[in-house]
């Protein structure tokens, strides 16, 4: 995935209850890359809907199709397209004959264009931004409170605005940008998300994609929480020019 600004990598792992109980992967994901943006995406299906890994791929897919058209827009309101998007996907869903309560999942989306960075977040899972300024530095998760942590909010027939965390950032000097699924970020301790995805760019300036992802790879299969049964997935990319 190279272009002539950004590089990235995606890397998943099935869960291994969902190997026990012969599930398929629900989380998705999807990277693009091009000479004037990214759009990154990554979608969790809900372990509890009999056809959420449905949800999380046309989810991911889905975003990266409608946002390569809404960045060619003067006028660009987050809010509104993501009321856009959760509308598109229900039609999306009903197109595959499913019921829209058995394909909920939750989503994580990322669109960089003219160095302004955009970041959406439904539900859980988290969304790492390193700058050169370090103080600049964001982690969106969806922090829920401990009576209701095995709570989220997804895509599903009405997704109110407020369920959004919705970000604007200004991102001339951004150097990297991570997505992950709560496989992942759940293991992650507060404070220790931000110098996790810091040491993961560090490492990754210098590399080409293949081996970005050849490494993502082999630290999610190697995931050191072995009882967590979650699936795994992250999105990473990075400027090519701070190597």
């Amino acid at each position: 995935m190279w272009n002539t600004k950004w590089k990235g990598a995606c890397a998943e792992c099935i869960g291994p209850l969902h190997i026990k109980q012969k599930l398929p992967m629900q989380d998705s994901h999807y990277l693009f890359l091009s000479k004037k943006c990214f759009i990154a995406a990554v979608s969790d299906g809900l372990g509890s809907k009999a056809h959420s890994d449905f949800g999380s791929k046309t989810a991911c897919w889905l975003f990266v199709k409608l946002a390569k058209e809404w960045i060619s827009r003067q006028d660009k309101s987050p809010e509104d397209f993501s009321s856009f998007f959760v509308k598109n996907w229900i039609c999306e869903i009903q197109k595959g004959s499913f019921d829209i309560r058995d394909c909920s999942a939750t989503f994580l989306g990322a669109v960089y264009h003219n160095s302004t960075l955009y970041l959406f977040q439904l539900g859980d899972g988290m969304i790492s931004c390193i700058f050169d300024d370090e103080s600049k530095n964001t982690v969106m998760t969806d922090a829920k409170d401990e009576s209701f942590s095995n709570m989220t909010k997804s895509l599903r027939y009405e997704v109110l605005p407020d369920d959004w965390i919705i970000r604007t950032l200004p991102a001339e000097d951004l150097k990297s940008v991570f997505l992950c699924s709560d496989g992942i970020s759940d293991d992650l301790q507060k404070g220790s998300d931000v110098t996790f995805v810091s040491e993961l760019t560090e490492q990754y300036l210098s590399k080409s994609s293949n081996k970005i992802k050849h490494d993502m790879k082999n630290w999610i299969s190697h995931w050191p929480v072995p009882r967590h049964s979650d699936d795994k997935t992250a999105v990473f990319v990075c400027r090519k020019d701070r190597a």
